[in-house]
């Protein structure tokens, strides 16, 4: 029966030969026409079913609780309670491979990992998963990749060979570097470094008068500019040098340092950072924003956790949008003004770019004649850098989004009186807000009234979570993932409700954090969330955004089931039960009528 099982599918892929083996030789077929019961309740189960055609359905006296298709398991409850607490009946003619009881009691006694993948939580489940996904990655795919450019380089100081020993060491301190390059008396460049220098002076006795062409020749290694990084290192390695010269064309491009190759090698993405603060003018910066997407796909070829990558592209968003405001604004209006960040670039979580989300606050009496032209002119700089205009105008440019700290208050107490769908959307969309640049200290006492003004109206709070509870999670009647042609709607279907709903949550126990992931810790620090279910939440929200951004770097918006392994489906079909239960119990919590 062995040939029949596919041991490539978790748990079974944790197996030993041996455990395999005793489980073939037990294995049996069983086959359950429609409409006929395979466990009953209070039975004790002959074993765990593996459904390899057909459907079970499981239910109650008074409630069907899900079915199972194609590649499900069931009772796994029944294996370590030792008995069954529903019906299960077949809803149509079905096969199903049977592991006794007592071999799958085995197989978890000798074997802690295939136990404790039916006992896991979804947390221990999701990076279970995570961990499985990630082996065999190249992590040094992006190191490797990556070519030598000027912004690599440090720029090579240059003297000639008349030039004093002193009028050298005078020259590295006041370009800040290590080395410089003269010519030899053959008329070539030779390096010399600090350490050059220090024993001439020091174990040749040479005097500080003393030229430059005195010293030993060097001779120059080096790469052409657009070599790989990978063969810069190696290189480095074979010469036992920390320098290399780098050639464009007949001329120096610049020295590359083994400290910049090293910290290149650790973190590519430092690169786009370091350009981002160099950038002088805004072609530079769109520059760097056209590299951007390609460090997405790389990093998550690799297998980077999600988190992290959700994290490292929102800083570097916010680098970029920040920097565009200092190309842009007005250097004497920068520090009187707080720009923020609104959505989900508000709250750190997106990975792709989005469309404009922001906001400005302006110091009160603020002179400003050109805000207009300005402003324009920053939102025209994000839509070249890749973010594209809100389609509802949320962005500085529009003067609804443009206020002075009073008037945005006074907007707060009229959206709270008001209390329209559009207000909640509009207090909904301030919540997440985010300073980035110019003032910052201008968005805490907004926050904090903001907050303030919700806490104090317990309906409008409840109005705010009616939208969580609103859309339906992809799962069947039956508790199973649908199988729509398009793909599932994770976004509509499975992070709005979480993110929304925590949002509503946060606000209503006056929490200043604006990331999900931060308000779940937050709200478990008061005691208003378990620490179990804290942490199934983000788990669910993790598994949500990983999901996405696999889909979204294929160029599709859904994720489609059938693309998914056993693992994931199992995970994806875990977490949306806990969003359907989630939004059940913010019902109960807000009081709201169906």
């Amino acid at each position: 029966m062995s040939l029949l099982f596919d041991f490539a599918r978790p748990p079974f892929d944790c197996l030993d030969t041996e455990a395999r083996d005793h489980l073939g030789q037990h294995l049996s077929i069983c086959y359950f026409r429609a409409g006929q019961t395979v466990l009953s309740p209070g039975e004790a189960p002959p074993g765990l079913y593996l459904i390899t055609k057909g459907a079970v359905e499981e239910s109650g006296p008074h409630q069907r609780f899900g079915d199972y298709g194609e590649g499900d398991m069931f009772d796994v409850r029944a294996q370590f309670d030792g008995h069954c607490r529903h019906r299960f009946d077949a809803l149509e003619d079905s096969l199903c491979q049977l592991i006794p009881a007592d071999v799958f009691q085995h197989l978890c006694a000798r074997h802690p990992d295939f136990a404790h993948y039916f006992t896991a939580t979804l947390t221990e489940r999701q990076r279970e998963q995570e961990r499985r996904s990630q082996l065999g990655q190249q992590n040094l795919a992006e190191f490797i990749l990556t070519r030598i450019d000027p912004h690599h380089l440090q720029p090579a100081l240059q003297l000639g060979k008349h030039s004093t020993l002193l009028a050298a060491s005078e020259a590295m301190a006041a370009k800040g570097t290590d080395c410089l390059l003269y010519p030899a008396a053959d008329g070539s460049l030779s390096l010399a470094t600090r350490k050059t220098l220090l024993h001439a002076l020091t174990l040749s006795g040479l005097p500080l008068s003393a030229p430059l062409s005195l010293l030993t020749p060097a001779p120059l290694i080096g790469l052409t500019l657009g070599s790989y990084l990978f063969d810069a290192l190696l290189l480095m390695t074979r010469h036992r040098i920390k320098r290399l010269v780098v050639w464009q064309g007949h001329e120096v491009a610049g020295i590359l340092h083994l400290t910049q190759v090293l910290g290149l090698f650790s973190a590519h993405s430092h690169v786009l950072t370091l350009r981002i603060a160099r950038a002088d003018d805004p072609a530079s910066l769109e520059a760097v924003a056209r590299e951007q997407q390609q460090l997405i796909r790389t990093l998550h070829a690799q297998g980077i956790h999600t988190l992290f990558l959700m994290r490292l592209v929102a800083t570097i968003n916010e680098q970029l949008i920040a920097k565009a405001f200092t190309l842009v604004i007005p250097a004497e209006v920068q520090d009187k003004v707080c720009l923020l960040m609104l959505g989900s670039e508000g709250r750190g979580e997106q990975i792709q770019k989005s469309d404009q989300d922001n906001a400005l606050i302006l110091q009160t009496g603020l002179h400003w004649p050109d805000r207009a032209r300005d402003l324009a002119a920053f939102s025209a700089l994000l839509a070249r850098l890749g973010y594209p205009p809100c389609p509802g105008h949320v962005m500085v440019s529009n003067p609804a989004w443009t206020r002075e700290t009073s008037q945005w208050q006074d907007n707060i107490e009229q959206a709270c009186h008001r209390a329209s769908e559009d207000d909640l959307l509009w207090l909904a969309t301030l919540a997440d807000a985010q300073a980035i640049a110019g003032d910052r200290n201008l968005l805490p006492p907004l926050a904090r009234h903001l907050r303030t003004a919700l806490s104090e109206r317990p309906d409008l709070l409840a109005e705010m979570a009616r939208a969580a509870v609103a859309f339906h999670t992809p799962l069947t009647l039956f508790g199973r993932l649908e199988q729509a042609p398009e793909g599932l709607d994770l976004k509509r279907g499975g992070l709005f409700p979480l993110v929304h709903g925590l949002r509503v949550l946060a606000l209503e126990a006056g929490v200043l954090e604006t990331s999900t992931l931060g308000r779940i810790e937050a709200l478990v620090a008061q005691g208003r969330l378990s620490q179990d279910y804290g942490a199934n939440l983000a788990e669910a929200f993790r598994l949500f955004i990983r999901l996405r951004l696999a889909s979204q770097l294929k160029g599709e918006n859904r994720v489609r089931v059938e693309t998914l392994g056993h693992g994931e489906r199992d995970l994806l079909r875990h977490a949306l039960h806990q969003v359907k239960k989630f939004q059940q119990w913010l019902g109960i919590h807000f009081r709201l009528r169906q």
